[in-house]
């Protein structure tokens, strides 16, 4: 049952890491619908450390928080909970960064559906697509613009 999600990206693997955790904020998609409260939503974070949280913060200052980060190994791998309320257990996203050609493998799994309960699995199909569309957002974030040195 775990969701697998793989992209290429032209960025040096620590660039990589950097943007997709300490960045989050800056492309995560929550207007579109990847929110928590869409209508509410202003920002998204992910706190850089092992027992850092990651959480949504809403336009009234409220906070929600997804998860806890679980591992933090920059520039190779972060690992955080996530736990919407209504779930019985917290499911686990493990996010692998790797060098590969001139660039990076990013490698997501979203695992741990069955502790989750019903209510998760029956969401599973709709993160998976959802993920789909995560990636592909972030992966068009990480694209250099035409006139930017190649070593950023």
């Amino acid at each position: 049952m775990t969701i697998r999600k793989s992209i290429f990206v032209k960025r040096p693997v620590e660039r990589t890491f950097r943007l997709f955790t300490e960045h989050i904020g800056s492309w995560w998609p929550l207007k579109e619908g990847f929110s928590f409260d869409k209508e509410r939503a202003a920002e998204i974070v992910l706190e850089g450390r092992e027992g850092g949280r990651f959480f949504e913060r809403f336009t009234d200052g409220e906070e929600f928080v997804i998860g806890t980060v679980t591992t933090y190994a920059p520039p190779e791998c972060v690992v955080f909970t996530w736990a919407p309320p209504q779930w019985d257990a917290a499911t686990e996203v493990e996010v692998r960064f790797s060098p590969e050609q001139d660039g990076t493998r990013v490698e997501l799994e979203h695992r741990g559906w069955e502790q989750a309960g019903a209510r998760a699995r029956d969401m599973r199909d709709r993160f998976n697509g959802g993920w789909e569309r995560i990636v592909a957002v972030f992966a068009a974030h990480t694209e250099p613009s035409p006139n930017e040195d190649k070593q950023s």
